[in-house]
């Protein structure tokens, strides 16, 4: 039988994906013998711990101070240390970035792609805990922000799929927002002549090159303020009225739905940078913008032939 001994501290080297060890090495006492010798340690990844907080209804987030992922946003944790459990180090590395005290619901999932840090080969284990006191950045984090689960920016590492499998979501990137002079729908009778912007981060400015040659481009969007809470109302009236029929969601345009998306086709007024001037997009200021593309009739028309609900034409005579 051996007795393995460690000896002072242990400290893992992500640049060189190994153990660094205070004395010459791991020593290795074989009990069946006097023979005492020496080795070498055979590197081996090293684990991590993230954790997913939900805090006042919001998921928690740190900005990192340091490299890699230097000032991007990333969940909270860090490295395993010697004779801790995973979830100890979750609790401690939750308290040290964050201040909040954290109770673990359930582990989301143990994350090993040799690739997932460039550092060097790193196991993590995520876990989704729910946090308690006054939310304060510290250690390794230099700000803790606050983000509705919906509204999740770009994560550092492999985060975003972290935080997709712990909330069962296909998760999106926001790319811009809209500016635009309307803050409620309900004062807009027509969107016609509603001027907007549509203001993307300056690193997706290149991607709108060639974008001018069109005169129009559909805009996808997240409708962020719904209102949707529970489920999803399969059938309703248009409008609320009652005299109109009462039909499925999918044949009407409520923002109302299981995944609240809005698409529409809008004409392009002018490109300036990164930001593309439309008219006609029904969306109201801050609404976040998931894509944008090209209006080509010959392939997004439905032809010349065009046939629609007798309640649409009812309500268009109305307007």
């Amino acid at each position: 039988m051996s007795v393995l001994i460690l000896c002072n501290r242990v400290v893992f080297s992500p640049q060189l994906n190994t153990y660094d060890i205070d004395t010459e090495g791991i020593r290795y006492m074989d009990t069946t013998s006097t023979l005492t010798s020496t080795s070498t340690p055979t590197p081996t990844p090293a684990l991590t711990v993230d954790i997913i907080i939900e805090y006042q209804q919001k998921i928690v987030l740190i900005r990192r101070k340091n490299d890699p992922f230097r000032d991007d946003r990333a969940l909270p944790g860090g490295f395993v240390e010697i004779g801790e459990s995973m979830e100890d180090a979750a609790i401690r590395e939750a308290k040290e970035e964050t201040g909040l005290d954290i109770k673990i619901v359930r582990l989301v999932g143990v994350y090993s792609d040799p690739a997932r840090d460039p550092r060097g080969h790193t196991v993590s284990a995520c876990y989704l805990a729910s946090g308690s006191g006054t939310l304060c950045a510290g250690t390794d984090a230099y700000g803790a922000e606050l983000f509705d689960i919906d509204r999740i920016p770009k994560l550092a590492f492999d985060h975003i799929r972290m935080v997709s499998d712990a909330f069962g979501r296909f998760m999106t990137k926001e790319i811009g927002i809209v500016k635009s002079p309307v803050n409620y729908p309900v004062a807009v009778g027509s969107w016609d002549h509603v001027e907007s912007e549509v203001v993307l981060e300056k690193q997706y400015t290149d991607a709108l090159d060639g974008l001018d040659e069109f005169s129009h481009a559909m805009i996808i969007f997240f409708l962020h303020r719904a209102g949707v809470s529970g489920d999803v109302r399969m059938k309703t009236h248009p409008k609320g009225r009652a005299d109109m029929p009462y039909i499925g969601i999918f044949a009407l345009c409520t923002p109302r739905r299981p995944n609240p998306i809005g698409i529409t086709v809008v004409e392009i007024v002018k490109r300036d940078g990164n930001r593309l001037i439309v008219k006609g997009l029904d969306a109201i200021d801050g609404t976040p913008v998931l894509d944008i593309k090209p209006y080509i009739p010959q392939s997004d028309g439905a032809g010349a032939r065009v046939e629609v609900a007798e309640w649409v034409e009812r309500l268009s005579e109305e307007a």
